[in-house]
């Protein structure tokens, strides 16, 4: 690999996970990030990447630099990523069927692409989800957000900008009904198990197994959505 490739791979992989940050809501809009120093040590790169990666995040109008206090995330910034209030008003209703679809579709793919490309700390992020799960017990919207923090963490490890603002965006308007689904008897216990299986092929980076397993695990919404 190029010493410019290389660089050019870093630049990207803080970008995403800068924009990670944002997304997830760990800096929330009107906040500063971290000083670039402290950046650069969590992501394990020089400054001088992280300075490109703000600068990239600067030209989508995420992020915004004051000289002498740092950088701070635009009080606009979700509204720049695919939002799905913004997506329902331009595409009207949308029915959960047609949305589970595209979400099939999108997560089938990512989860392929994390068994490739996953990094250590993806896979601590993964691991981390899955541990709120089994520990949220009976704490619907505990368990929901465990839930959204691995499908989220298993997008990051994807690496793949588009598909994993997309995915994010089919699972905010399945919201409503993936809350109802885990009230019923059985489904945390069942998405769990599936969840354990796909963490654990994401991290043998094995991609066939992990599309199997993501398969699995979006067949068995689809059949909770028909019985519903």
């Amino acid at each position: 690999m190029s010493v410019h490739l290389q660089r050019s791979t870093l630049v990207h992989s803080v970008t995403e996970q800068i924009r990670q940050m944002i997304l997830s809501g760990d800096v929330q809009p009107g906040e500063y990030l971290p000083s670039r120093k402290e950046l650069a040590a969590r992501f394990g790169v020089g400054i001088s990447t992280v300075h490109e990666a703000i600068q990239a995040l600067t030209a989508l109008g995420l992020v915004a630099s004051h000289p002498g206090k740092g950088t701070w995330v635009r009080e606009d910034a979700l509204n720049r990523l695919i939002h799905p209030s913004e997506f329902e008003s331009r595409m009207g209703e949308l029915n959960a069927h047609l949305v589970y679809e595209a979400r099939s579709v999108i997560e089938v793919a990512l989860t392929e692409l994390a068994a490739q490309r996953a990094r250590p700390e993806d896979m601590e992020r993964i691991w981390n989800a899955l541990a709120a799960m089994e520990a949220a017990g009976q704490d619907t919207a505990a368990f929901v957000e465990a839930d959204l923090d691995f499908h989220l963490a298993v997008a990051s490890a994807g690496q793949s900008g588009l598909l994993e603002q997309l995915y994010y965006l089919s699972r905010k308007l399945l919201s409503k009904a993936i809350t109802d689904l885990v009230k019923q008897p059985g489904v945390r216990e069942e998405s769990i198990r599936i969840q354990r299986v796909i963490a654990q092929a994401i991290e043998q980076h094995d991609p066939n197994q992990a599309r199997q397993a993501a398969a699995d695990h979006m067949a068995h919404i689809g059949r909770l959505l028909e019985a519903a």
